[in-house]
């Protein structure tokens, strides 16, 4: 493991690569509490070994071909019910990033997968440190297929695969963060509401007749995505009906 400065625009960043590692937010969790990083962190790796998605599932990453990183913020400007605001920065950096590289169209599936019309292409994992009803830090998990052309799982995606060409994974890193340093900014400034209009209409299947499923019963039902509330749970008009879901509680069937 080496550090290197990193120019971004978080404060004060450092990138950290590793050549292989079990999960970059675990490594982040790690030496954050050695206290030997701080705030705008990198950890970037080549080869994640047990990278997590949400639902506890695997994240698939081939060594060298993708991008498998985590970044530390200190949000502490936030408070808890406010914490899906960090979800809204990080998948509007991702496809403000992946519209530039020419990837489009693309949506957020709620709450913070990004598919194009190939199927799933990015995932996030944000895991949060709580004081006082405050968010201390953050740690911003991202995975983010780019050269890999194999998958196991079904419905994975790549830009290589939707672009019909390589990437450097530099390049398109240094894209990312600087997308992300620029929604985190318009969040810290208060500037947030431009950024819910364009999660909301970037949603996946908004607006449209869909299936879903309720986790708890398992009942399968027709419903419209309306829109996300201000604390990250879905809204969805079902039989002029609404229903509000938090995450886990619905899936998406067709």
């Amino acid at each position: 493991m080496h550090k290197v400065p990193f120019q971004s625009l978080f404060t004060g960043s450092k990138l950290i690569k590793l050549p292989s590692c079990h999960s970059t937010n675990r490594v982040v969790s790690d030496l954050l509490s050695d206290g030997s990083i701080g705030h705008g962190t990198v950890v970037i790796t080549d080869n994640q070994t047990n990278g997590k998605g949400q639902r506890g599932n695997h994240w698939e990453s081939q060594p060298g071909k993708n991008l498998t990183f985590s970044i530390l913020i200190k949000p502490d400007f936030l408070t808890v019910s406010k914490q899906f605001e960090l979800t809204v920065v990080t998948s509007l950096a991702l496809i403000t990033t992946l519209s530039g590289l020419g990837v489009a169209p693309t949506w957020i599936k709620w709450p913070n997968d990004i598919y194009t019309e190939n199927g799933k292409i990015a995932g996030i994992l944000i895991e949060n440190i709580i004081r006082a009803n405050q968010l201390e830090w953050s740690i911003l998990g991202i995975g983010l297929n780019i050269n890999q052309t194999e998958f196991e799982a079904h419905g994975a995606t790549s830009i290589r695969l939707h672009l019909k060409k390589q990437f450097d994974l530099q390049m398109v890193l240094d894209k990312l963060l600087q997308q992300l340093g620029h929604h985190y900014g318009l969040v810290q400034t208060g500037s947030i509401e431009a950024l819910w209009d364009l999660y909301a209409r970037s949603l996946l299947w908004v607006g449209q007749n869909r299936v879903f499923r309720d986790s708890a019963s398992g009942a399968e039902f027709y419903g419209r995505i309306q829109q996300v509330t201000d604390d990250g749970r879905l809204l969805i008009r079902s039989s002029n009906e609404d229903l509000i879901y938090d995450f886990k509680q619905v899936e998406f069937v067709r």
